[in-house]
């Protein structure tokens, strides 16, 4: 379905051709409108209309100049004028801009609804040609991809002579000045996991992941040994961060996506592409006896029992700062803070001090992750901490914390509504916690968490639910081919949305078309 916008000065022309024109039967799945330019603009980058409906004579800027300003936001809008000026010029401009059609008012609604319908063809068939090209793109990447695979099994796995490793170094086209590390990652799946019996699943999700970070960004090269390890041969240069900054990040990314850790072992560094193999011999060996990082709370612990007072108000205002999306762990830590500070026998006006800077910290920080400016609140806790004893300071910072922490987490529970309905519209995008999580400005952790609590599934079940929801109904209702329906539902692999749809519904789409047809269902 495709959206309009409606530009016109005029309300009643606004409203009736919203009223007139039968929308969803031409395909139209939203329409907006706006009655000025600068609105329209404001309107066109948020919503990214396809087809614009505009007058030309508009107070403050015409209707060309902003279909021109238009364009350059989308630059595959279709345009049509509507104007009451018989003026040969103006449709001469209006073709030299790359309008697409050209109707004088008053508007017959047949003529419009006629070059709407051609619009709204074209839309479609300019979509079928990307769709096309992108099918044909990805078919010679993910052979190029398996080209390379081939070659870097060869090279790690076995002795190869030196007219063999020309060819593949020929072949891996390798960053000049590059030094090589290998890293051998082992995804680690505890017993009653939801990746128990879908291993392979989460090798192919994990790998993509790797190649999205490490090969797009030609830090690396990325392939699945043949004993179901995934390996990055990272370079070595001074282009490229080190690789343990790099697994680190790996690691955290797996951890929030799929609620696993990932086991890493590290070979040495070597000079040549020829002992790359010796690299891979050890890092192979160092994973076999690497064991997943140890539980972070416990490492907690054993930091802040070991900090001396002072040292532990710091710890807990940094701790109260790091959770500051979530409302429990920011509880817990503003306690323990007031409490050390009654603890530590300081005056008043230094606990005082402490307070305020605390207070005043946690308020910045809301202050730049909402925007919303609470007037007066920090100097009326200020006059109420000149006003009460020591005691009740601690009890009036609580309250001030605890009410910001809970007014933010109302914003976070938004969020998760905004998340999933961009998700729904957007299915065919390349969709993860991490990048929701950096498009909604909040932490990956604690977006996972929200939207688990929030929604009863992890946000990549949800994601995997809506997509194989989507290819359900494509399978029943089109005869379009399992790679086209993969596409169509955010999936480059077909052999990964397989194996995503058959865990989701326990048969294959080819399995699941067939049974509809024996049971007749169209």
């Amino acid at each position: 379905m495709y959206k309009v916008l409606i530009v016109d000065d005029e309300q009643i022309i606004r409203n009736g051709l919203y009223q007139l024109i039968p929308w969803e039967s031409l395909g139209i799945g939203g329409v907006f409108t706006a009655s000025c330019a600068r609105e329209a603009l404001e309107i066109a980058r948020k919503n990214r209309p396809d087809i614009l409906l505009t007058d030309i004579c508009m107070p403050e800027m015409d209707g060309l100049e902003m279909t021109r300003l238009m364009l350059g936001i989308l630059p595959g809008l279709k345009i049509i004028v509507l104007t009451g000026h018989d003026d040969f010029k103006y449709a001469q401009k209006s073709c030299s801009l790359g309008v697409s059609d050209f109707i004088l008012k008053p508007v017959d609604e047949r003529n419009l609804v006629r070059s709407i319908k051609l619009q709204v063809e074209r839309l479609r068939g300019e979509t079928g040609s990307a769709l096309r090209y992108s099918l044909l793109n990805r078919r010679s990447m993910l052979e190029k991809q398996q080209e390379l695979e081939e070659s870097l099994k060869q090279l790690t796995e076995k002795s190869v002579d030196r007219p063999e490793i020309a060819r593949i170094t020929e072949e891996l086209n390798p960053s000049d000045g590059s030094d090589y590390q290998v890293a051998v990652t082992v995804p680690d799946i505890s017993a009653g996991s939801v990746w128990e019996q879908h291993g392979h699943l989460l090798l192919m999700s994990v790998k993509s992941f790797f190649i999205k970070l490490i090969d797009a960004n030609n830090a690396g090269w990325t392939f699945e040994d043949r004993r179901g390890n995934i390996v990055v041969i990272f370079f070595i240069n001074p282009k490229c961060a080190a690789p343990a900054e790099q697994i680190a990040k790996l690691q955290d990314i797996v951890g929030v996506e799929f609620d696993v850790a990932l086991k890493v072992g590290m070979g040495p560094v070597v000079e040549r592409i020829a002992d790359i193999r010796s690299s891979y011999d050890q890092a192979r060996e160092n994973s076999l006896s690497v064991s997943p990082t140890a539980n972070s709370c416990i490492e907690e612990r054993v930091q802040e029992e070991g900090l001396k007072s002072a040292e532990k108000t710091a710890f807990y205002k940094e701790k109260i700062l790091d959770n500051f999306h979530d409302v429990e762990a920011v509880k817990e830590y503003i306690k323990k803070f007031i409490n050390e500070i009654r603890s530590s026998g300081l005056l008043k006006s230094a606990a005082v001090e402490k307070y305020y800077d605390m207070a005043s910290a946690f308020y910045w920080k809301y202050l730049t992750a909402t925007g919303n400016a609470v007037d007066g609140k920090l100097e009326a806790l200020i006059s109420t901490f000149q006003s009460s004893d020591i005691e009740n300071c601690g009890v009036f910072l609580e309250i001030f914390i605890i009410k910001l922490a809970y007014s933010n987490r109302k914003q976070m529970h938004e969020i998760v509504l905004a998340a999933t309905q961009y998700i729904n519209r957007n299915l065919t995008e390349d969709l993860t916690v991490f990048s929701l999580a950096e498009q909604f400005h909040v932490a990956r952790n604690y977006f996972s968490r929200l939207f688990k609590k929030e929604m009863g599934e992890g946000c990549n079940e949800y994601i995997t639910r809506k997509r194989t929801e989507k290819a359900k109904q494509l399978l029943a209702e089109s005869k379009l081919r399992t790679y086209e329906i993969a596409e169509q539902v955010g999936y480059h692999d077909t052999n990964y949305f397989s194996l995503a749809f058959k865990k989701n519904t326990g048969v294959s789409p080819k399995e699941f078309r067939e049974s509809l047809i024996s049971l007749n269902i169209k």
